[in-house]
């Protein structure tokens, strides 16, 4: 591994022998992080999955939102941040290919090959999709390979296991997406705008659309890529930045949309945030 932590793993595909490769990572934070500042990968396109919770890009003057199972491909030289917002809490991979066959074959593949499926990729640039459940088992097959990589065999496995992923990214790309959300979700969102002011408990949101709570969680992960709780208490937050502009105290914010405590309110806020209710209030006022 060349750089990383518990939360955080990033590799130099060079040094494993992908000659197009620049860098591939994975984090899994259980807070947020400070945002991506603006930055660009010179002549290398970028393919993010987003496997848990949310992240943002901003591309040019266009913010793009991923949630749980959401794909996201930045092209080449392009530049791109995480806009106003800071890494999010989650699970997520990336990795970074120079277009240029000039600097060699990419994993092995011929040239008419990595060229066609590099291509395709960047048709769907600036466009999120969605995975399936066999690209999170290529990833984290790929980072036990490069935690592990000694051998000869090491190193063919990493090529087909990155073929493998470019593969199985532009089949997905080219399946007929969800245009618009369901009736139940929309219906579900209403109901908790509605009711931000309270506890929304996960049971009365599964009555809501006639399912079982067990079943419920299990679809509205699908739905949104996020655990139901986890959903409501993101906007309950969003309205929470909200109220502090609006110079409500922070007790009054917290009260104001259910929380038991403003410590709590406080622990939430930071959580998705990465700041203080207060702190957050100071900053409005400069």
């Amino acid at each position: 591994m060349d750089l990383g932590t518990n939360e955080r793993r990033v590799f130099n595909l060079q040094n494993y022998g992908v000659k197009r490769g620049l860098s591939f990572g994975h984090y899994r934070y259980k807070q947020v992080k400070p945002g991506l500042e603006k930055h660009q990968h010179e002549g290398a396109l970028e393919i993010c999955f987003c496997m848990k919770g949310q992240q943002h890009y901003k591309v040019g003057e266009q913010l793009y939102e991923l949630t749980g199972n959401d794909i996201f491909v930045v092209p080449p030289s392009t530049m791109h941040s995480t806009g106003e917002f800071p890494e999010d809490k989650g699970e997520l991979f990336w990795i970074q290919l120079l277009m240029d066959s000039s600097k060699g074959q990419l994993c092995n593949m011929a040239k008419k090959q990595s060229d066609f499926l590099l291509a395709a990729l960047l048709d769907k640039s600036q466009y999120i999709f969605k995975g399936a459940f066999q690209l999170k088992f290529i990833l984290e097959k790929l980072v036990g390979q490069l935690e592990n990589s000694r051998s000869m065999l090491s190193g063919i496995m990493i090529d087909q296991l990155i073929a493998q992923l470019l593969l199985e990214t532009v089949i997905l790309s080219n399946k007929p997406q969800e245009s618009t959300p369901s009736v139940k979700l929309y219906e579900l969102d209403n109901y908790i705008h509605k009711n931000l002011h309270r506890v929304i408990y996960v049971d009365e949101m599964a009555n809501l659309v006639g399912m079982s709570e067990g079943y419920f969680k299990a679809w509205f992960k699908s739905k949104s890529g996020m655990p139901p709780k986890e959903y409501v208490n993101r906007l309950k937050i969003e309205q929470a930045k909200i109220d502090l502009l609006a110079r409500k105290t922070v007790t009054e914010v917290a009260f104001g949309l259910g929380f038991g405590s403003s410590q709590y309110f406080a622990t939430t806020f930071k959580r998705f945030t990465g700041t203080t209710p207060r702190f957050y209030k100071s900053l409005q006022r400069e």
